[in-house]
């Protein structure tokens, strides 16, 4: 540091305080980047793999207040939250909540979040496609494949062909003999 030549001003050192956690802005949970301004209900939501009744269970299971924004919950919340969303077993929630019942290797139920449930889905429809059943073969040239309608609704992958047409007016005709 040149601090004695002119025109160099010192420069002050900051000391890095450490975060306090009511000045938390942003929780990583489960590979998501959650706001803690916002209600604990709601952000669980948002992580791939969470819906309604499994949020709605962790919150009673882990005697959360319903209107409890994630900033204001102490670390020992913050770590047990994270180990319910890793291990559910240990807290006892009910298996028929979970998103993936009965698994085709070991029969197990597992509860799968973000990441893990993404890739586990596509490892599936590939397996699925491989096998060349009727479900695979739907899937391979991206039909619907659960009964629906296909001759007049989506037309294809991508929605609708086309824009909508709408109501075309004729052009005015000028008038004779005015301007």
């Amino acid at each position: 540091m040149q601090a004695n030549k002119p025109g160099n001003k010192p420069v002050k050192e900051t000391q890095k305080k450490p975060v306090d956690m009511q000045e938390r802005k942003i929780v990583r949970i489960a590979d998501t980047d959650l706001d803690g301004s916002k209600k604990v209900k709601d952000l669980l939501r948002s992580i791939t793999g969470i819906g309604f009744s499994y949020s709605n269970a962790l919150m009673k299971v882990l005697k959360i207040p319903e209107g409890e924004k994630l900033q204001d919950l102490d670390e020992k919340q913050l770590n047990e939250l994270k180990e319910a969303l890793s291990n559910p077993f240990k807290y006892k929630l009910p298996h028929w909540l979970f998103n993936w019942r009965r698994d085709e290797t070991t029969g197990l139920d597992y509860h799968l979040l973000s990441n893990e449930l993404r890739s586990k889905t596509t490892m599936q429809i590939q397996k699925i496609k491989t096998s060349r059943s009727y479900k695979g073969y739907r899937h391979s040239f991206s039909y619907k494949l659960r009964g629906q309608k296909v001759r007049s609704r989506g037309a294809n992958v991508h929605g609708r062909v086309g824009s909508s047409l709408g109501v075309v007016r004729k052009k005015e005709q000028p008038k004779a003999g005015g301007k």
